[in-house]
């Protein structure tokens, strides 16, 4: 007897439900001041002692205005102010009703958990403009939705979570230009990479991979009209006179009145304990010891701090904690976390390369989104138009690429343990993660009931592990 098919509209709800239930619990249920935070700070209005990113807040919403002096002599103070001008504005209308500094502070969780959520639903408009497979869809969706570091990410009040934001919206604004070549969204682009890099500059790095695509566009267009393409020449430069100004304004301010380097990063001196210059770049760098990785594991600790690829695989799952500060049972379940989080991000990659990458040298591989059998993989725009086409892979391999080579060059010039936070490369798992819809289970297609696919198992214990883990950080912070 043929089954019901599954409704994928109320699959997709139900996980952004849960995704932004999650998040919800997360920021009620973590107070501001935990381990999970990264450059917070100090705020004492009553000394006026104000530092890193609350400080930064608290002092717009004391004051009114920027520092009157060079912003890099108080720490964290140099980075672009949209976020803190956000916090400060908020926590000013949260003020009309309390004077409690402490009610005040836990109040800027509300924002960055907003920023969470608009980035939740971004991702799902840009599987939606992709038209990738349902099931391809919801699953991507649900990896994206339970993330760990995503979750934490929702209560973070640095400008983390307001970085990504932008650069997710400008990745959903520029699949869809390219769908549309609409002005509304050259529009919509410029502002997202400009107001990303007045948040946080380095969510400029979004505009690499969208150049790349203007530039496949402009020469498509060039060999098809065989004409200088006027109207996209014009759209380039309302894009340009937007963004360039715009997100570079205060880097421009700060170079003039201070002379502060457009580049500048607070970094923490050699004496720092979180230094590890002192090892090779190849222990730094490479992949550490197994050997070493499993003694660790049996003793219950991961270990290789000076790593990039050990800290990858631990702060996306767990951001900076230790695992020495939870009881077995915690560490179990941090380690099955850990496990899952390595087991999804090997199998996106690999779909990333076959996606992405493969299809960029082999023409039986881009005919085989067209041609062969399993071709409904791939989603279509309409009959034997792929989705996928040449531009949408140069987009997202040059994304991928820019990110993770960012990654790794900031981890090589600032050789501490905190440069190599996953949180730095969040942008990076978009690319995989969009090549892992379009590689959707055939069951879809069938009427024949089957059992869930190990991928789904893989997922679902993925999506419980993550929400165990962001449990434990409550508990334990």
């Amino acid at each position: 007897m043929a089954k019901k098919s599954l409704d994928y509209k109320k699959i997709t709800f139900l996980i952004l439900a849960a995704g932004i239930l999650v998040r919800a619990l997360y920021v009620i249920f973590m107070p501001v001041v935990n381990f999970a935070q990264y450059d917070i700070g100090t705020v004492d209005l009553d000394n006026n002692v104000l530092t890193g990113h609350l400080g930064y807040i608290f002092y717009l919403y004391k004051n009114h205005s920027f520092v009157p002096f060079d912003p890099r002599e108080i720490y964290q103070f140099n980075h672009p102010p949209v976020h803190h001008i956000i916090c400060a504005v908020w926590i000013s209308f949260i003020g009309l009703f309390t004077d409690s500094t402490k009610v005040l502070i836990e109040s800027v969780q509300f924002i960055t958990l907003i920023y969470s959520v608009i980035t939740l639903f971004a991702f799902e408009r840009i599987l939606d403009e992709l038209e990738v497979p349902k099931s391809g869809k919801a699953f991507a969706l649900l990896i994206f939705a339970f993330q760990p570091t995503l979750i934490m990410t929702a209560g973070s009040v640095n400008n983390d979570g307001i970085g990504l934001m932008f650069q997710v919206l400008a990745v959903w604004f520029t699949v869809r230009w390219y769908k549309t070549r609409a002005y509304k969204d050259i529009f919509a682009i410029a502002l997202s990479v400009a107001i990303g890099m007045l948040s946080k500059l380095s969510a400029g790095l979004v505009a690499f991979p969208i150049a790349v695509l203007f530039l496949y566009t402009f020469i498509a267009d060039w060999k098809k009209e065989k004409t200088f393409p006027l109207k996209r020449f014009f759209q380039y430069v309302v894009f340009g006179c937007i963004c360039v100004p715009l997100g570079l304004l205060w880097v421009i301010r700060c170079y003039v009145k201070y002379k502060m380097p457009p580049t500048y990063i607070a970094f923490l001196p050699e004496t720092s304990e979180q230094y590890v210059g002192d090892f090779s770049r190849f222990e730094r760098l490479f992949f550490p010891n197994p050997i070493g990785v499993l003694k660790n594991l049996a003793h219950g600790k991961l270990g290789y701090g000076h790593n990039i690829w050990m800290q990858m695989a631990r702060t996306s799952a767990l951001g900076e904690c230790d695992l020495a500060t939870f009881p077995a049972w915690a560490k179990a379940i941090c380690l099955l976390c850990i496990f899952t989080n390595l087991c999804i991000a090997a199998w996106a990659l690999v779909a990333f390369v076959k996606v992405f990458i493969l299809p960029l040298f082999s023409k039986k591989m881009r005919e085989a989104y067209i041609t062969a059998k399993e071709a409904h993989l791939f989603g279509t725009a309409g009959p034997g138009k792929p989705v996928c086409d040449l531009g949408h892979r140069l987009f997202f391999v040059t994304c991928y690429i820019t990110m993770m080579y960012s990654y790794f060059s900031f981890a090589d010039t600032y050789p501490h343990e905190c440069s190599m936070n996953f949180r730095y490369v969040q942008l990076a798992i978009l690319p995989p993660l969009v090549a892992l819809s379009y590689k959707a289970s055939k069951r879809e297609e069938k009427n024949e009931p089957t059992p869930p696919s190990p991928g789904v198992i893989l997922g679902l214990a993925y999506s419980l592990a993550s929400v165990l883990v962001a449990v434990i950080w409550c508990v334990y912070a």
